[in-house]
């Protein structure tokens, strides 16, 4: 089965890689979100802080962000939603091909294949702003465990979402509506540590707090070591659990497969 695993993912790879252009959009949008946050936080922290962000540390915050929220969207959630959508759901599931196993390889394959984006538009930015050093080597480690992590937990998340492609059959204002929550309880928008008391606890529940908080607060040290290790324990254990989730419900939904037109 892991070889099949690695076809799917290697089809998905080639496939987004083989559009230059959309790789090199991928980075300019990227990097014009990068240097639009930039300028707007510089302007509102000036020589102080907030929420305990100085600007040096505001400037890595950032960087992060901005390679957490190219790996979250890289993935190929329209194709899966199609799949339900136009009925193609039903020939696969004749294959003898996990259907969830089979989308989460095509999915990280796609994200994979925003890696080099990510990787260049990050160097770039750190010798371009020098934002504050990670907070120690083992720092590094840990934000890089944490970022591998998204992988499994942005597929989960997606694949979860298009399986209420059976019920509504749209996608569209699903997927609007998760990116808006994923973009805000994330920490994309703003920080988390600037939101009210009472929100900040909801944001710490929801598993979309991993993707930017998580990372960014393991790299400049507001978590010691221990900290650190139950972040991103509590991370595995949501990717997890939503992959155990979506399953429980692919195999309720699967049973009531509908297709246009008969």
């Amino acid at each position: 089965m892991a070889r099949v695993d690695v076809a799917f993912a290697t089809i998905t790879f080639k496939r987004k890689i083989a559009y230059k252009t959309t790789w090199l959009f991928s980075i300019v949008f990227g990097g014009v979100s990068l240097l639009v946050g930039l300028a707007v936080w510089s302007h509102l922290i000036g020589d102080g802080e907030m929420g305990g962000y100085d600007w040096p540390a505001m400037k890595a915050y950032l960087i992060i962000g901005f390679v957490t929220s190219t790996l979250a969207w890289a993935g190929s959630d329209w194709e899966m939603a199609n799949r339900i959508l136009d009925g193609h759901v039903a020939i696969d599931l004749t294959k003898p091909i996990d259907f969830q196993r089979a989308r989460a390889a095509e999915y990280i394959g796609g994200m994979v294949a925003s890696v080099p984006a990510v990787v260049l538009g990050t160097l770039i930015a750190f010798l371009a702003f020098q934002p504050a050093p990670p907070a120690s080597v083992l720092a590094v480690a840990l934000t890089l465990c944490s970022v591998l992590l998204i992988f499994p937990l942005a597929f989960g998340l997606a694949f979860l979402c298009v399986l209420f492609c059976f019920v509504t059959q749209r996608f569209l204002g699903i997927q609007w509506a998760r990116d808006s929550l994923l973009s805000f309880f994330s920490g994309m928008m703003i920080p988390i540590a600037l939101m009210p008391g009472w929100l900040e606890t909801i944001a710490w529940a929801l598993p979309f707090v991993h993707f930017t908080t998580t990372p960014a607060s393991i790299y400049l040290g507001r978590v010691d070591t221990a900290g650190a290790l139950g972040l991103i324990a509590a991370q595995a254990a949501w990717a997890v659990g939503i992959w155990i989730l979506a399953r429980l419900v692919w195999g309720r939904l699967v049973k009531k497969v509908t297709i246009h037109g008969g």
